[in-house]
Parts: C-alpha cells; structure tokens; sequence
C-alpha cells in the first residue's frame, strides 16, 4: 500500500499553514491527522493523486476549513482554565477560608469607613498601582513569549490561550477599576456607603484573582508550556 512520503508530509505542514493554523502543536495533529485519512483513502482507491486525496479530506473539515478546529481547542482550553480558576476561588467561601475572606473584607470595609476621604484615597492609589503592576506584568509575558516564539520559530496553542488569560487581571477586572474611580471623582472625592461595599467587595475579589492566578494558574500554564515544548522539540 502507498505510504505518504517525507516531501507530502511537507506539504501537508505547508497546507495547514496557508489555511491559517499557526500553532505548531495543532499543525502536527492535522498533518498526521491528514495523512493517515489520505492513506486510507489509497487503500479503497489506489489512482488517487495526493493533491486529489488531500482536498477530498479537507472538505469534511466544512466551509471554515481548520478554522473551527482551532476555535473548538482553543475554547477547551479557556473553559479548563476557566474552571480551575473559579474552582480555587470557591475555595476562599468554603470552610475554615471563608473566615479569611470575611475578616479580609471586614478589615477593608472599616479601614475606608473610619479613615473617611484619606483611606479611600489610599485604597484607590494602591488599586491604580496594582492595576498598573498586572499590566506591565502582562506586557512583559506577552514581549517574552514573542521572544521564545522567534527564536524556536514555532507558536503553541497553550500560549495562545495563556497569553489571553494572563490579561484577565488588567482587561477582565478594569470594568470594576472604571467604576469605582469614577464614582469616586463623580461624588466630589468620595464614596457612598453602598460604593465602599462595592469597593471593598471588588479589593477582596482583585486580591483572591491574583493570589489564585499568581499561585496556581500561571505555574500551570508554564508547566503545560515547558511540557508541549518538550514534546515537539524533535518533530
């Protein structure tokens, strides 16, 4: 039976390049997803070219090509990281760490309450600095991971998705930053007791995200990185 060879394998890596798959690890799946699937095809016909074989293959991927199977991997892995990240968080309204939380909270609320317009805009400075320090943080995992993918000349799916979650701290929580800085200017520099709840909900919140992201979901995403990297490093 007809294998295909070495220089059809590399068309096939040219082929799920030119239909836009980027991602080396989802490029290999394809290729030998491809192969075996035009291998098949020899068996029940034989007078196949391999040009007719592949393009036979590619229609039952459907009108978005492999497009869709990117997206469907990709909102895989978001969902999964997704859970994990709420599924830590739960963790700080469950016994005994909901106690932690509620004395956090506490703590937060009768800081600002006591301390009047200074402690809001105290806690409102350090929200900026924050907010400031999780985005350069993000900028410099983005300029690395662009660095890393240059000099291996290859891009993985798993970066993709951490790149888009390691800005969940700036983009997912600015919502909540816009909010309470406005009601704050908005109020002639200050907060009204329901905007010091919401302050210090949002605070309690801000600092489980980042703790949880900081602790568990950035050394999962690394050590899922180093691992891909490991396992394609000679195909």
């Amino acid at each position: 039976m007809r294998k295909v060879t070495e220089q059809e394998i590399k068309l096939l890596f040219d082929f799920t390049k030119k239909h836009y798959v980027e991602f080396y690890d989802v490029q290999v799946e394809l290729v030998d997803h491809l192969a075996n699937a035009i291998e098949e095809q020899w068996k029940e016909n034989p007078k196949l070219s391999f040009e007719e074989a592949l393009q036979i293959e590619f229609k039952k991927f459907g009108i978005f090509g492999f497009t869709g199977l990117v997206e469907q991997k990709q909102a895989e892995l978001h969902k999964f990281y997704n859970k994990m990240l709420w599924n830590e968080l739960l963790k700080f309204v469950s016994i005994p760490k909901v106690v932690l939380t509620i004395s956090l909270y506490l703590g937060i609320y009768f800081f600002i309450k006591n301390t009047d317009t200074l402690g809001e805009i105290i806690v409102l400075c350090i929200l900026i600095l924050s907010f400031l320090i999780l985005f350069i943080d993000s900028l410099r995992y983005t300029i690395q991971m662009k660095k890393t993918q240059k000099k291996q000349g290859r891009s993985w799916l798993i970066q993709s998705v951490a790149h888009s979650v390691f800005t969940f701290p700036t983009i997912g929580l600015s919502g909540g930053y816009y909010s309470i800085i406005s009601n704050f200017f908005r109020t002639e520099f200050g907060i009204s007791n329901a905007g010091i709840h919401f302050l210090s909900f949002f605070i309690v919140f801000q600092l489980l995200c980042i703790f949880v992201f900081y602790k568990v979901i950035k050394p999962s995403f690394d050590k899922s990185i180093l691992e891909t990297e490991k396992r394609f490093q000679f195909i």
